[in-house]
């Protein structure tokens, strides 16, 4: 099959994502569908929640979530405000500290180690960042339940997953949660920590996470390979070039190693966001007419193919060799992680455009396909009459 390898990836610019369209919990003007336990109060102020007097927990009363994305819009007032987010509550609360010990706490407290920080989920998983805004700017936290694992979001960046079967630290305070499982669907609340603390929210939501397969061991870890070949591949010819090895182009209209490298590295992100795309706004299943892995690899990463990039994707020759190499590596990370991670329905969600119907997993092996392509022109640069020995 021949495909135009220049319309597949300028057709990814025309792309608009369309977001799945969230529930509201909170309506902004009273607590219906809520319920609250312990001694402290909300109460809500120019449609916003503040939270009021001692230890409380709020809870939605209406129904368990489980394979959900729970979104909580919030600012604190001070850098050492408290409060958090309890999932996983098998039961409605009777008291404030039935969560702790019987759900799982998300930490909202900007002071707190990053075991608990905002993000952490409290003394049982760390985050890998701290991401909230100082006092008084809002934050976002997007909370995703998939099965039992719990992966966190802050102001657009994963600052936590955790998988309940992996080890936890002893418990070691008489106030840190009793460690054990939880269940995979659960009632969800808010605390209300101390009066010291004022925390308003603004948004909770949840999006339905719809079924599907995600990734078995074997396609998680052939992408990670590939990823990861081709990222070592990429750096070493990038980090090993000299300066005039770097500028130097074999002929007026053909591109050189830094030209090459730019424009993997402006790639990188657009692939990324064209798969991701499928997952929240998804063709139907082309069923036994969609290519296979093999061809789709293939197809991107043979030379013989000659193309075009696209205008959004040429190189500029603005950026210099460490901005570059930064540009490709941060997205590389955010992909390989999401290899690593992802319990997404890779396989059951589609993107269209010129080259066929792709699932969301070949995508990202189209990403690497994209890599080795141009890993081999870089080779021929080096292989050209007139390389600088050094």
């Amino acid at each position: 099959m021949k495909v135009s390898y220049t319309g597949a990836l300028f057709a990814l610019g025309a792309l608009t994502v369309l977001a799945a369209e969230p529930e509201q919990l909170f309506n902004g003007r009273d607590l219906t569908g809520w319920r609250m336990t312990g001694p402290g109060r909300f109460e809500i102020k120019n449609g916003l929640l503040e939270t009021v007097g001692g230890m409380g927990l709020l809870y939605y009363e209406g129904r368990k979530f489980g394979d959900t994305t729970i979104r909580v819009v919030f600012k604190t007032t001070g850098q050492r405000d408290n409060s958090g987010i309890y999932i996983r509550m098998p039961d409605p609360p009777t008291d404030p500290w039935y969560g702790v010990h019987n759900g799982f706490e998300v930490q909202i407290d900007g002071a707190g180690d990053e075991w608990h920080s905002t993000g952490a989920i409290y003394s049982l998983s760390k985050v890998s960042k701290r991401m909230q805004k100082p006092a008084g700017e809002w934050n976002t936290m997007e909370i995703r339940l998939q099965g039992p694992v719990t992966t966190i979001s802050l102001n657009g960046e994963v600052v936590n997953t955790f998988d309940p079967g992996a080890s936890v630290p002893e418990r070691k305070q008489w106030f840190e949660p009793v460690r054990g499982p939880r269940p995979d669907s659960g009632y969800i609340g808010i605390q209300n920590h101390d009066n010291r603390s004022t925390v308003y929210f603004k948004e909770i939501s949840v999006i339905a996470s719809e079924p599907g397969p995600g990734l078995t061991s074997t396609d998680r870890s052939k992408l990670m390979s590939y990823l990861h070949a081709t990222r070592k591949q990429y750096l070493d010819i990038v980090n090993g070039a000299s300066a005039a090895q770097w500028s130097f182009k074999p002929a007026p209209e053909k591109w050189s190693l830094a030209e090459v490298a730019e424009h993997l590295a402006m790639s990188e992100g657009f692939l990324a966001g064209f798969a991701m795309s499928g997952l929240k706004n998804s063709v139907p299943d082309p069923g036994a007419s969609k290519i296979t892995d093999e061809a789709i690899t293939k197809m991107i990463a043979d030379r013989s193919q000659k193309a075009t990039a696209p205008e959004p994707l040429k190189p500029s020759g603005k950026l210099s060799r460490e901005q570059i190499v930064a540009r490709f590596e941060q997205a590389r990370a955010r992909n390989i992680q999401w290899a690593e991670r992802t319990g997404d329905p890779a396989r059951a969600r589609f993107v269209k455009g010129p080259m066929g119907t792709l699932d969301v997993y070949q995508m990202f092996l189209m990403i690497g396909a994209h890599t080795e392509r141009h890993l081999a022109q870089m080779r021929e640069v080096q292989s050209s009459s007139g390389y600088p020995a050094k």
